[in-house]
């Protein structure tokens, strides 16, 4: 239950902005009703890069430990932080996913991290409508 729960998060449009040196400028944006279908959108990605989307019931500033992305600090708290799932930044540093949210994921929050240096790009904090 909690993958479907955590794909339907994934299910949103991204749109990402132009990269600023080496490192992204990473925003993500999220349309759609909760419950129900949301698009996630993301851009300004380092083209052709791993990310990570994360959720988490609230803000914060948890650093990510000695795994993928160590030392990166995101903008989620602990509160039911997960991994949501692994993607590519694609050719132009944008793009989107979307499908089904449940009700308890209605409200949380959603981070892209981007594999493209020491520590992590990170992307702007999007809350899931409520």
């Amino acid at each position: 239950m909690r993958g479907a729960l955590l794909a339907a998060m994934l299910a949103a449009v991204v749109c990402l902005g132009a990269a600023r040196g080496a490192r992204a400028q990473v925003v993500i944006s999220i349309e759609g009703d909760c419950p129900g279908r949301i698009a996630l959108r993301w851009e300004g990605a380092t083209p052709d890069r791993w990310m990570a989307l994360l959720y988490a019931d609230t803000t914060g500033n948890y650093t990510i430990p000695n795994v993928w992305c160590a030392g990166t600090e995101t903008g989620l708290g602990t509160r039911n932080l997960r991994l949501v799932s692994l993607l590519r930044s694609g050719p132009q540093g944008s793009g989107t996913r979307a499908g089904q949210a449940s009700a308890q994921f209605c409200g949380g929050y959603l981070q892209l991290l981007v594999d493209d240096a020491r520590p992590c790009s990170t992307s702007n904090v999007a809350q899931i409508p409520q």
